[in-house]
């Protein structure tokens, strides 16, 4: 695969998890395909917004609306580990967790979706947000810390939003003023709670990135 682009070969790979995932999961976790597939919308109009040099370009805009709008469905899908307790995985008696291959099986598929979308997501988020940053204020290269946080934050929102209030980005699309009735009534001081812990938690996932990408050149020096 060496003659492949890192943006074809995160395609193949998120292409072939979604097919397996709608072959072989059956339920109560066939949702994961569906779900997996939303986490990957947004990470492929991040490649396409990489085409944009122009600020001017509505083309841009509209799909940087786009991909803010879906790009909470990629660190969702880490919220979906907490179906895992389904597999009821402790043993009645002692509590200790069952060596049953299918428990397994299923917490390394979850585990490869959720660690996939939020991984990659994330390193897309700080692209989009490098470039965003290059097209509006070229000077100002530290601004990329502030959309970063600005996106998370969104980000969380949008996570509680299709979590507790079960909407997806499709009904911010074709329902704008229904979604934003909703949107307007979640607000209480566990909301701000819960956006803050999972705003710290993807911030806490980039900074990992960073550290393991300035390990890995340092090494190769």
């Amino acid at each position: 695969m060496k003659h492949l682009s890192y943006t074809w070969r995160i395609r193949l790979f998120f292409w072939i998890l979604i097919i397996l995932l709608k072959i072989f999961v059956r339920a109560p976790y066939d949702f994961m395909a569906f779900n997996t597939f939303l986490g990957y919308v947004p990470i492929e109009l991040s490649f396409h917004l990489k085409r944009f040099n122009d600020r001017r370009a509505l083309a841009f805009w509209l799909l940087l609306i786009t991909w803010l709008v879906f790009y909470p469905n990629a660190p969702y899908v880490m919220t979906d580990l907490f179906h895992l307790s389904w597999l009821h995985p402790h043993t009645n008696i002692t509590g200790i967790l069952r060596s049953d291959p299918l428990v397994w099986l299923n917490f390394a598929m979850m585990m490869v979706c959720a660690i996939s979308c939020l991984l990659i997501g994330t390193a897309t988020l700080e692209q989009t947000a490098r470039q965003l940053t290059m097209l509006t204020a070229p000077r100002r290269a530290r601004l990329r810390y502030l959309w970063i946080i600005i996106f998370m934050t969104l980000a969380s929102v949008g996570i509680y939003i299709g979590r507790f209030l079960r909407l997806h980005s499709i009904y911010l699309l074709f329902t704008p003023t229904w979604f934003f009735r909703q949107l307007w009534s979640i607000w209480n001081i566990q909301t701000f709670e819960f956006v803050a812990i999972m705003t710290i938690l993807q911030l806490i996932v980039y900074w990992l990135m960073k550290v393991s990408q300035h390990f890995s050149i340092a090494n190769n020096k």
